[in-house]
């Protein structure tokens, strides 16, 4: 009997986090990190998203309003290099523009 509350407990904490990430298709996040890294490495980069979720943040952070946290997986070209899986996140503001992003090699 316990296992089953145990268990039923689980299933219902599963399907709250899977319900509260949200899945994005198509953000402004990996055009903002191409243009960024385009710009920093001096050369043709293309960064394609695989997989996106947008988080709910809604906070300031050093004066600055965040809105939602966008994270994902992608692969990452750089024009002269094989390509590469990468992760990446970005900020928004309020108003859906990317403040910050940064990628991480995987």
């Amino acid at each position: 009997m316990l296992l089953y509350v145990y268990m039923k407990r689980r299933i219902i904490l599963t399907l709250f986090v899977l319900l509260n990430t949200v899945s994005v298709f198509a953000s402004e996040a990996s055009d903002f990190l191409t243009d960024l890294y385009t710009k920093e490495y001096k050369c043709d980069v293309k960064i394609k998203s695989k997989r996106e979720f947008c988080d709910k943040y809604e906070q300031k952070i050093g004066g600055q309003y965040i809105s939602s946290i966008v994270y994902g997986q992608a692969d990452m070209k750089i024009k002269g290099h094989k390509k590469q899986k990468v992760s990446y996140i970005c900020l928004m503001e309020n108003d859906c523009k990317i403040v910050w992003g940064y990628v991480i090699p995987r």
